[in-house]
């Protein structure tokens, strides 16, 4: 019965976290506006409220909508007055395809082991270029590096370009001047695999220029690594200097083979250009430009099925594991924890719990999971962890198995498996059930012997009075003598150097004796189950192993069961003998 209603609470317990962590956590659609032109842009962001990190989220189908850019991902916490607020958020910029009443079509996303859904959301699209309050495509997809401000870096190599020469046209000055390019680590890569895409203004004339359109990025993860930064580089391209903003700057994870095609990004630009007149002086010229990117293609192959293992879930990077339990020295029907860490770079969306060979005699429950990723290096890096509660149900030895992990090496083109350590617990014995659960309502405590503690104290003051008490007048008629003893003694004794000490060094028959100086049984009995584990990890006789488990559950049983028999010289003799 007892064995039923302890694993009825735990269930319970487990519930109700999940159940309060679940309440907590929201998935919505948040549009930014709910009635827009058709030449309007809407900005939609799939929020994820109160979690620290989610994965697979499934992108939607915008089978009405043209996709301008997305998903852009972004995370943030928040710290106000103590509370930390947590959200993370899946942007993407659309434009409708007609008019009409649209939906935003609904996506799925994993938190915390558990996938969560929400509802899909209406917008009226009139039937007008514009309504107001909406945004306007050409200014509504302005990212962080959308506008670039003039930096003027003196009469360099770059600043004398933007003089025109004899002979010299506006347009030519600018073709060769100024334009968009946008880079990317390789061309060629797999499924999954991480990809760093930059677009840059390069510019060598006076300019004050605006981002006129991003790319739209689709049918790939998007991590944003785009800052605030708006100061220029100077780079060198073909032999030339010139003055580079970033545009924008992201981490692709492709999700289906193919061809992955890169939009174009567009540039909006004032010019100044400077003539001679025939005065000698420097006459500016302004010219307004846009400028774009040429599209990029990026081949997708697929994953190789040469030597693919079957538990191979797409992860793709460099990865290591570990594992370990929170108790190696535990006590059947107890709670336990083993905790997974799978720390690298790459791709992490796709790393799941691995796998665990549990042994027949233990139970294990749903598990949770932490990321900690630096989504601004590239690839990402960081870890992900998993926790596992279980319960070692027999005493005994319990060899928890390697814990493999399977990935994509890139480098190398071929998959690896990584192996944590096997786990080894030692298990003592469980609580022994044979009292009565009638008798734990029955007074338990200590009031019937408070009167005790009075009766101690007396006997302490007499026996204190009988031994100090008497020697105290001796003391007083011998003190003068000792002093001017002791005065001739100082006068006369040698100096000794000072010693120094010896660091004290505590061995186990110096803990088995404090045991003695422990005032109450709890104290005794948890100090001597501590010096029992530690003799457990240090003792290879299997006899003696026995016997330490042996006393290990005898002190459970004291500090935990309501009629404990177990005495303290009993325990403190089985200690005795094994030290």
């Amino acid at each position: 019965m007892l064995k039923i209603l302890r694993y009825s609470f735990i269930a319970a317990f487990i519930l109700l976290v999940q159940t309060k962590s679940i309440s907590q956590i929201q998935f919505q659609i948040k549009p930014s506006a709910s009635e827009i032109g058709k030449e309007d842009v809407l900005q939609v962001e799939y929020k994820v409220s109160g979690a620290l990190d989610a994965t697979n989220f499934s992108q939607p189908d915008f089978a009405k909508w043209k996709v301008l850019s997305g998903p852009a991902y972004s995370s943030q916490q928040i710290s106000v007055n103590g509370k930390t607020e947590s959200s993370i958020s899946y942007v993407f910029s659309l434009q409708p395809k007609s008019a009409g009443i649209f939906s935003i079509p609904a996506a799925s996303v994993d938190v915390d082991g558990k996938k969560l859904s929400c509802a899909p959301v209406n917008i009226t699209v009139k039937n007008t270029a514009h309504v107001a309050g909406a945004t306007a495509a050409s200014n509504g997809l302005q990212l962080p590096g959308g506008f670039f401000q003039e930096d003027i870096l003196g009469e360099d190599e770059i600043d004398k370009t933007s003089v025109l020469q004899p002979g010299e046209t506006a347009a030519s000055k600018i073709k060769d001047n100024i334009f968009v390019k946008v880079n990317a680590n390789k061309t060629s890569c797999v499924v999954g695999e991480p990809i760093l895409v930059t677009y840059e203004l390069f510019t060598r004339l006076r300019s004050q220029s605006k981002v006129a359109k991003q790319p739209a990025i689709n049918g790939c993860t998007v991590y944003e690594m785009t800052t605030e930064d708006q100061l220029p580089q100077i780079a060198k391209y073909k032999g030339k200097e010139y003055k580079s903003y970033i545009i924008r700057k992201i981490q692709l994870f492709p999700l289906q083979a193919g061809d992955l095609k890169l939009d174009i990004a567009s540039v909006d630009n004032e010019i100044t250009l400077f003539k001679r007149n025939s005065s000698g002086n420097m006459t500016p010229i302004t010219q307004s430009v846009t400028v774009s990117s040429e599209p990029l293609t990026i081949h997708v192959n697929p994953l190789p099925e040469k030597n693919k293992p079957a538990e191979f879930n797409g992860t793709i990077g460099n990865f290591n594991i570990s594992a370990k339990a929170n108790k190696i020295i535990d006590t059947a029907e107890d709670n336990n924890m083993i905790e997974i860490t799978i720390e690298g770079y790459g791709n992490f969306q796709s790393i799941n719990c691995p796998k665990i060979n549990w042994p027949k005699n233990t139970e294990h429950f749903d598990n949770t999971e932490k990321s900690d990723i630096n989504k601004m290096a590239f690839p990402a890096s960081g870890t992900k962890t998993f926790f596992i509660p279980f319960i070692a149900k027999q005493s005994g030895k319990i060899i928890i198995p390697p814990i493999e992990f399977t990935y994509l090496d890139i480098s190398s083109n071929q998959y690896k498996t990584v192996r944590s350590d096997s786990i080894m617990l030692t298990v003592a014995p469980a609580l022994k059930k044979g009292y009565e659960l009638n008798k734990i309502s029955q007074d338990i405590t200590n009031h019937k012997y408070i009167w005790i503690v009075p009766a101690i104290a007396l006997l302490a003051g007499i026996s204190w009075w009988l031994r100090f008490g008497r020697k105290n007048q001796q003391l007083k008629n011998e003190s003068i003598t000792v002093t001017e003893h002791a005065k001739e003694e100082i006068i006369t004794a040698p100096i000794e150097e000072e010693k120094i000490s010896e660091p004290i060094v505590i061995t186990d028959a110096d803990k088995l004796n404090e045991l003695l100086t422990l005032e109450t049984d709890k104290e005794f009995f948890t100090q001597a189950k501590q010096l029992a584990i530690e003799l457990l990890q240090k003792q290879k006789d299997d006899l003696k192993n026995s016997g330490l488990l042996q006393i290990i559950e005898q002190c459970n049983e004291a500090l935990y069961s309501p009629i404990a028999i177990v005495n303290k010289e009993t325990v403190f003799t089985s200690l005795e003998k094994l030290i």
